[in-house]
């Protein structure tokens, strides 16, 4: 052929048409082998979803929350703003333990249920069931069988394909089960930790508070200080209700005091001149209301101090033994309050461990009824055809470029 002559698209349709034969049993070829492969070779894909609670949506955390107060109300907030529940929890679940795990769950089920497509999925795995690798090549099948993909909302979608509907309902039924417990099993291993730590720091406190109270009853028994009737305890909250309201009076007192000094070096400043204006409000006004205040509090100060004196006269024999217990303890208030502290903070893991127990729940399982074979056989057919059609125009293109011409 010479390179000058031109070939135009006639030519070339009449090319690939003179060839339909091969074309049309390349095509039969390609759809008997698209109905081989979905008779005998199918695939089945099976799917299942976990949701993962946090703050943003745990009715259960909320109501935890407001039990626990205020302190863990914001205790889920930096979650919310940081990476995904759903993405850490596949994160989490994407090793080769939790493999493991599943492959020892599945051959569990394979052995008390007698199932027969478990059967069929261990014999196509090498070596002995007693033999301790075996798990591991197992897991290592099933890493290249599950995957693990993210939602929004929290939820872990689980995808399994295999070649037969009721290993792939089997497999994503009891990943989700040993997905769930796996990543509450993990948080909870966390708050376990933190516990046992509380709950011995909380007996080494109670120890020293017991040396404390030991130490205290016995300078009681020396001063042989006695525990008084009921009738002291109203005594003693009605002597407190005195030096409250004296410190109160004298509060008030000082700062009228002040707010008379500051007032007079307000009027010195203006050059102790008179603007004439009658107002309770300027400054001369202010200051004798705040004098006359004065007056009348001083008054009530005296009297205040004069019951405190009367009373406390009249009670001299009678010291009540929670005052004096108070009054020593009063050394060692760090110990009390940390000891409350550390009880609050072993209540609070209690209940997030309760929000934890219920954070996972699987939201579907896999049905048999669900699980079709996939590409479906209309699909594989349409895809059979394309490609049949693409690999032999290209042969025949491949052909022509390199046929030999006649002499």
């Amino acid at each position: 052929m010479n390179s000058n002559e031109e070939i135009t698209l006639h030519q070339v349709l009449q090319i690939f048409t003179k060839r339909w034969k091969y074309l049309l049993l390349l095509a039969l070829v390609f759809i008997l082998g698209a109905l081989i492969k979905h008779k005998y070779f199918p695939m089945y894909p099976g799917t299942g979803k976990l949701i993962i609670k946090d703050v943003r949506n745990s009715q259960l955390q909320l109501v935890l929350s407001s039990v626990a107060g205020p302190g863990t109300e914001n205790s889920g907030s930096d979650n919310s703003k940081g990476d995904d529940v759903a993405e850490r929890a596949e994160t989490i679940l994407d090793t080769h333990e939790y493999y493991v795990v599943l492959a020892t769950k599945l051959l569990q089920v394979k052995n008390e249920q007698n199932n027969q497509a478990l059967k069929n999925f261990f014999k196509r795995i090498e070596g002995s069931e007693n033999n301790p690798e075996y798990l591991h090549d197992v897991a290592n099948v099933l890493s290249g069988m599950i995957t693990f993909s993210a939602a929004k909302g929290g939820v872990l979608v689980v995808n399994v394909k295999t070649n037969n509907r009721e290993l792939s309902v089997l497999i994503v039924n009891e990943a989700l089960a040993t997905a769930q417990k796996n990543i509450v099993d993990r948080e909870l291993e966390d708050l376990d930790r933190a516990e046992n730590y509380f709950t011995l720091e909380i007996e080494s406190v109670r120890a020293r508070l017991d040396v404390i109270e030991n130490s205290t009853v016995k300078k009681l028994q020396k001063n042989q200080i006695l525990s008084v009737d009921v009738e002291k305890g109203d005594s003693s909250r009605y002597i407190s209700e005195l030096k409250k309201n004296i410190n109160d009076t004298k509060i008030t007192i000082s700062n009228n005091q002040s707010r008379i000094n500051s007032l007079t070096e307000k009027i010195k400043a203006n050059g102790s001149k008179d603007l004439g204006v009658i107002s309770k409000f300027n400054e001369s006004s202010q200051i004798k209301m705040l004098e006359d205040q004065n007056v009348d509090l001083q008054i009530e100060l005296k009297t205040y101090q004069s019951y405190l004196r009367t009373y406390e006269s009249q009670k001299t024999g009678l010291v009540p033994m929670q005052y004096e217990i108070q009054k020593m303890n009063a050394n060692h208030d760090f110990e009390y309050k940390m000891f409350a502290s550390l009880n609050d903070s072993l209540a609070r893991i209690g209940l997030q461990k309760t929000y934890v127990k219920n954070k996972v729940d699987i939201l579907e399982r896999e049905r048999i009824s669900k699980v079709r074979s996939s590409p479906t056989l209309a699909i594989m057919i349409l895809i059979s055809l394309m490609l049949s059609q693409v690999i032999g125009m290209f042969s025949i293109y491949v052909y022509e470029l390199f046929r030999p011409e006649a002499p």
